[in-house]
């Protein structure tokens, strides 16, 4: 399962709008910042909001982690640049088939894309589920060992 630390930014009644909390860095560049993050601040745009089914009580500003199935990124991704894609190549091929020439193909190729973008709004979506509250860790120092 895919998790993700996000903050409740308002509650509603069908679920907790939230957004992706991220962090300053991944550790490899020890907290300067690599290039590639900075390169995509530039292009940020502002942060998304999104609706996440909850059961818990939640107020804005509280932090929880949300997971999504594994898989489910993949199959909603081909599900929604798949299904038009191959539409499109099926029409125009068939198309063309039926009717040698540019315009056919191009006709064939706009329905098939259309039709193809009509399937892709069909069928159930993976949401992303609140798992649990973030909890707070806290590194205890351990006296084991030591001589006074």
């Amino acid at each position: 399962m895919l998790e993700q630390t996000v903050e409740v930014m308002k509650t509603a009644a069908d679920g907790i709008w939230v957004r992706a909390v991220e962090s300053a860095s991944c550790g490899v560049c020890a907290g300067q910042g690599c290039s590639s993050r900075r390169i995509a601040e530039l292009f940020q745009r502002k942060p998304r909001l999104f609706r996440v089914d909850c059961d818990l009580s939640l107020s804005p500003g509280d932090r929880v982690i949300v997971g999504i199935a594994d898989g489910s990124v993949l199959k909603s991704a081909l599900r929604v640049y798949g299904l038009p894609l191959a539409g499109m190549l099926i029409g125009a091929l068939t198309a063309q088939a039926l009717q040698p020439g540019d315009g056919a193909a191009l006709a064939g190729l706009v329905a098939g894309g259309a039709l193809g973008l009509l399937l892709a709004r069909g069928g159930r979506i993976a949401r992303p589920q609140v798992l649990r509250r973030e909890t707070k860790t806290v590194l205890h120092h351990s006296t084991k060992g030591l001589s006074r």
